[in-house]
């Protein structure tokens, strides 16, 4: 199957939009980034129009957010774009890379994207059970754990950064191998139950 991926052009027009969003609650690029990919890497992908409440906020229940029905036609375009271009890198087993925005710095985030990420996983909460309760895989969600806590209030919640703040730029440098076991750990998991109902 032929995969054209989205532009430049069209990538900065969805961040657009949904920056436009932003106030309403929608989730920006980064977030919707990581999103995507627990959904694409876990065990049960949904499209993204059966996601759009989550990724749009309020702004999903808003008559007014979109001037017609083309321009909204065409956001979902947008979204589904980038929904394949996840796919099909993790189909083809290319290198994941996560779409990280910079601060003001210029050092990547991570944050948003572990959050999207967790937000993903929590449609399918048993499912990805199966995940953490295996021993030799269940530390490929450490990374992102670790940086969609890193803010928490709650200090018991953070603990995985404060003895060496280089740990940071460690996850950062794991999520592509993370989101990469985690889509082949399901994925057999997938083709083993496929194989028994065969039998």
């Amino acid at each position: 199957m032929s995969h054209t991926p989205l532009t430049e052009k069209d990538y900065q027009a969805l961040n657009e939009t949904l920056q436009r969003f932003g106030d309403q609650g929608a989730m920006g690029l980064e977030k919707l980034d990581g999103f995507f990919a627990a959904l694409l890497s876990g065990p049960e992908p949904l499209k993204p129009q059966d996601c759009l409440p989550m990724i749009l906020g309020d702004a999903f229940d808003d008559e007014r957010a979109f001037p017609s029905i083309k321009a909204l036609e065409h956001f979902v375009a947008l979204l589904m774009g980038h929904w394949l271009d996840i796919a099909h890198t993790l189909r083809q087993e290319d290198t994941f890379y996560p779409w990280l925005e910079e601060d003001a710095s210029g050092k990547p985030g991570g944050n948003e994207w572990a959050q999207g990420f967790m937000e993903g996983m929590a449609l399918f909460n048993d499912d990805w059970g199966l995940l953490f309760d295996n021993e030799e895989e269940a530390d490929a969600l450490v990374p992102v754990m670790a940086l969609a806590f890193e803010n928490h209030p709650d200090p018991q919640m953070r603990p995985f950064l404060e003895d060496d703040p280089r740990q940071r730029d460690i996850w950062l440098a794991s999520l592509s191998d993370s989101v990469a076991r985690i889509h082949h750990f399901f994925d057999a998991l997938r083709t083993s139950l496929e194989a028994l109902d065969e039998d």
